[in-house]
């Protein structure tokens, strides 16, 4: 690097003593832009190997406007560019530390060990989503997922609705076939009494099993799409009428209020959970969704006002975060 800085200066003295002699004169002034190039090209070679490493990257950019800048300001160019660095490694500034912080340690949440599998469920998923695995290790893990919660397996079986493998695919839908069968059979076999009920309160009661079993279909994650609007309205159709027999029925009012939020309609879905609320329905269940009605009405007082009365000991994991940032 010494020989190339020793080359480049002697190259701008040369470059600038033919300037000074060229006045009008074509040749000279053309041997001075060689002259001056030749050295441009010597002094950034050097000033960007005294560069820091993370300002070399892109070469094209970083050399070029190095010579660039040698080239059009002869002699000062490479003065200015080294007192910069001069200046930089004298005075470094503060070193940035974005990216380093205290992470807590997690907290056990002890209300949920009866529900813990220990890891049954990933591995299962794993296992089933690893398309090296041998067949049959993957239809035994498939066939063990029947006895995971339905809302649990039904997505991971929708995925496999698209497996390159036949087996794994047909059984697949054979048992989310059978889960939405086994509760249209159910409501099938209630709508013949609901038109044979003697009385009101005999029609409120299967109108609400009705509606729980609709609900099922689209709490288990069974219906999508047109399905999954159809049986929303039969919820709401069948809730609304079980209501208009008993209104004192906290779970219908709850489902009503969940459905509303989904159709993004969150003044209805804020009154329906508020009336589950006050007759009796678990509060740590209704104010997360209050809390969400009141965030897509954008009001955010209100939604801080929900979450800070919020006072469950033990919280859902996937609600403790929310939590930690609206109350602090």
């Amino acid at each position: 690097m010494g020989k190339l800085g020793v080359g480049g200066l002697t190259a701008q003295i040369a470059a600038l003593a033919l300037l000074a002699r060229a006045g009008t004169s074509t040749p000279l002034l053309l041997a001075f832009l060689l002259s001056q190039g030749i050295a441009a090209a010597m002094i950034a070679m050097v000033l960007w190997r005294l560069l820091p490493r993370r300002f070399r990257v892109p070469f094209a950019w970083s050399y070029g406007y190095l010579f660039a800048f040698c080239f059009l300001v002869p002699m000062a160019g490479a003065i200015v560019c080294l007192g910069s660095l001069l200046i930089a490694r004298l005075f470094p500034g503060p070193r940035q530390t974005a990216g380093i912080g205290l992470v807590g340690l997690p907290v056990f949440v002890t209300h949920l060990i009866s529900r813990v599998t220990h890891g049954g469920g990933a591995r299962l998923r794993a296992q089933l989503g690893n398309t090296r695995a041998p067949l049959p290790e993957r239809m035994t893990a498939l066939v063990a997922m029947q006895s995971m919660p339905a809302r649990t397996s039904s997505p991971v079986l929708r995925e496999l609705l698209a497996d390159s493998a036949d087996d794994v695919r047909l059984l697949a839908y054979g048992m989310l076939d059978g889960a939405e069968k086994q509760l249209t059979q159910q409501i099938m076999a209630e709508l013949p009494r609901l038109e044979e009920a003697l009385d009101a309160s005999e029609r409120g009661e299967i109108n609400k099993r009705l509606a729980d079993l609709h609900w099922e279909l689209i709490y288990q994650n069974l219906v999508q799409g047109d399905v999954y609007r159809y049986t929303a309205d039969q919820v709401e159709r069948y809730a609304r009428a079980a209501l208009e027999v008993d209104p004192e029925q906290a779970g219908l009012w709850y489902m009503r209020g969940r459905l509303a939020l989904n159709r993004h309609e969150p003044a209805q879905a804020r009154e329906w959970l508020e009336r589950a609320e006050a007759l009796g329905f678990a509060r740590e269940r209704t104010l997360p969704l209050l809390a969400e009605a009141a965030y897509l009405e954008r009001d955010y007082a209100a939604v801080r006002t929900i979450l800070l009365s919020f006072d469950s000991p033990s919280p859902l994991p996937l609600v403790r975060p929310l939590l930690r940032y609206w109350q602090s």
